[in-house]
């Protein structure tokens, strides 16, 4: 690390990030944060929107999810070295920040913050739905209470402690997975050929095709949610590298298998329109009993996703207050159980609000839009990080640079285009409001810390080496 980067370190330890290692206790493992990732990766992709998705693009869904596996690789390996030289809360926010700072890393603050939340509403709206099935007479109305009382249990069990998410998502993981892997096993003995031909549905050119893609993007987007407790992992530089990529392994082969079994087993135009696939096609396969088995598995998959989407999403709160891009009253932690509980209050709320009004699909597509957007600039913050020379010796670093960076890059910004355009649009106006909040709240408040920091700086005799951002 250069002269210049220890300095910048040395005061943010000394005057930014003051008892930070004392907020956050170091409890979770590899298998702890494997669970974090898993949790969130085989949730409502493959149990909610894979009905959707083959609705628009036939069969091929078994080759769209490989493909989009194959894309996040990229994204992936850089979240892993991005993650061992800055090992803190927040994820892919705090590497921009780190790198970029600015409106940079506000902006991909900004844009995670939105995919969480949106996303957190979707697998709230997906066991809602679940659970609604066993209530006569249930509306959208119900569903909606449903979720928001799903979601009041999420808050509660986030406030008492991380270490108890991971074993909450360690108990759901190894249900979802028997559901799965049972779905999986005995399904290959009911796969019709008939209906894998035609592979690709009639009609569905490569843009097409990518649009599913960029559609079950949310799928993968689990490996990202490891790094957001980076404080709380036992040796990050060791242990987060290897389970983002045995999370990305794991979650893209049992997505190719699953979806071999729901569009072999019936033919693609029955799930088109049905938010319980996986449910829908057991059901098909041994009756009624099957399909409210594959029903609870649904519900653990998407609570697992939840919990673990939650837990990052008032991360990013935290963070983004801790840097003063929003409030401070956000970055308070909790000394007795280690958990930054104003950011869940904060999350509690606007994740309500979505859960309550969600559409399963826009709700999907809109979170696809913050993640895509973020992680670009995400990407891009594995150069700086190289540049300034930012990179702790001994950890883990990508090969062929800046190759990986760029293809990360390049991936996320292709498929933005193929997303549907009430989505493009939303997309765009929520862009608008972040540059608003930034210009008007944070870029002010961010200044003011600065100049606090440079005074304090010039107080202990240490020579601020660079300009406010």
């Amino acid at each position: 690390m250069s002269r210049k980067s220890q300095v910048v370190t040395t005061l943010t330890e000394r005057f930014g990030d003051q008892e930070e290692q004392e907020k956050f206790a170091r409890r979770l493992g590899l298998i702890g944060a494997t669970n974090i990732g898993l949790g969130a990766m085989l949730g409502g992709g493959i149990y909610v929107i894979s009905g959707a998705a083959a609705g628009m693009i036939g069969p091929s869904l078994i080759l769209a999810y490989l493909i989009t596996g194959l894309l996040t690789v990229f994204t992936a390996i850089n979240y892993a070295e991005l993650a061992c030289s800055i090992p803190k809360q927040g994820g892919g926010y705090t590497f921009a920040h780190d790198t970029f700072g600015g409106f940079p890393a506000f902006l991909t603050g900004w844009f995670l913050f939105i995919g969480n939340l949106v996303a957190c509403g979707l697998y709230s709206l997906a066991v809602a739905h679940t659970l609604a099935v066993f209530i006569p007479g249930a509306t959208e109305a119900t569903v909606g209470q449903i979720a928001v009382i799903i979601i009041a249990i999420t808050f509660i069990t986030n406030i008492i402690s991380i270490r108890g998410v991971s074993g909450v998502l360690g108990i759901l993981n190894i249900f979802q997975s028997i559901v799965l892997f049972s779905f999986i096993l005995f399904g290959l003995f009911f796969v019709s050929p008939t209906n894998l031909d035609p592979f690709f549905k009639p009609g569905i050119g490569l843009f097409e095709f990518m649009g599913a893609v960029s559609f079950i993007y949310i799928s993968f987007v689990g490996f990202e949610l490891i790094t957001t407790a980076s404080e709380e992992i036992k040796e990050p530089a060791r242990n987060i590298p290897r389970a983002i990529l045995l999370t990305l392994i794991i979650a893209t082969i049992i997505y190719m298998a699953a979806a071999l079994i729901i569009v072999g087993v019936v033919h693609y135009t029955t799930v088109a329109d049905t938010f319980t696939p996986i449910a829908d096609v057991y059901g098909v396969m041994f009756g009624p009993g099957a399909f409210y088995f594959a029903l609870a598995g649904m519900a653990a998959s998407n609570y697992a996703a939840l919990n673990a989407t939650f837990l990052a999403t008032a991360r990013v709160v935290y963070s983004m207050s801790r840097d003063r891009y929003f409030p401070t009253v956000l970055e308070g932690v909790n000394k007795r159980l280690k958990t930054p509980i104003p950011a869940l209050i904060l999350t509690f709320f606007i994740v309500s609000a979505f859960a309550i009004s969600g559409n399963v699909n826009f709700v999907a597509s809109l979170s696809d839009f913050g993640y895509l957007v973020g992680l670009s600039i995400v990407n891009a913050s594995v150069i700086m990080l190289r540049e300034k020379g930012l990179s702790v010796p001994g950890t883990f670093k990508a090969r062929f640079y800046p190759a990986i960076p760029v293809l990360g890059v390049i991936t996320c910004l292709l498929l933005v285009p193929t997303l549907h355009v009430e989505t493009l649009y939303l997309g765009g106006v929520l862009s608008f409001v972040g540059f608003i909040i930034y210009l008007i709240y944070s870029r002010p408040k961010m200044k003011r810390y600065q100049r606090e920091l440079k005074e304090r700086a010039l107080q202990e005799g240490v020579t601020w080496p660079v300009k406010p951002q």
